[in-house]
Order: C-alpha cells, then sequence, then structure tokens
C-alpha cells in the first residue's frame, strides 16, 4: 500500500485498487475506489460529513482500499472487472 499527495487529494493504492480522498469546503471527506489506473472503473464511493483529521480520513482510505467482495457479478448481468 502507498500514499501519493496531489495539490487537492490524497490517493493511496496498492497493485489493482486505487482510493481518492478529497477535502469537502464544508468540512469532511470524500472517498472513492477504483480499478488502478482506471478512473472511469468507481467501485465504492463514501461522503463522511463529519469534519475529521486527514490522518484519520488515510486510515478510511486504507480501510476502503483492503475491502473485498463477495459478489462476482454487478447487477443487471454486467461482469464485475474486478472478479474478471
Amino acid at each position: 500500500m502507498k500514499l501519493k499527495f496531489g495539490n487537492e487529494d490524497v490517493v493511496v493504492y496498492d497493485d489493482k485498487y486505487e482510493v481518492h480522498i478529497q477535502k469537502k469546503i464544508f468540512g469532511g471527506y470524500t472517498l472513492k475506489k477504483y480499478i488502478l489506473d482506471s478512473i472511469f472503473d468507481l467501485l465504492e464511493s463514501r461522503d463522511v460529513r463529519v469534519d475529521i483529521s486527514e490522518d484519520e480520513a488515510i486510515e478510511m482510505g486504507k480501510e476502503l482500499l483492503t475491502q473485498e467482495y463477495k459478489t462476482k457479478t454487478l447487477g443487471f448481468g454486467i461482469n464485475n472487472p474486478i472478479a474478471t
């Protein structure tokens, strides 16, 4: 697991996924999990509406990064890209 700090966000990533952590204007954070190098393949999004520290948001991002999904297909008969 690695961290990359940008101008407006922090990215936590490993060899499969990346979690973008962005501070909200009025407090809190938005965390979005993508397949690595494919920002169009959003897997999960979380909004934290409590004004937490950046370190706590990074810890939440690490938890989201290690989240595993048991379902092999998404709804409507679309194959899940993580299962292939």
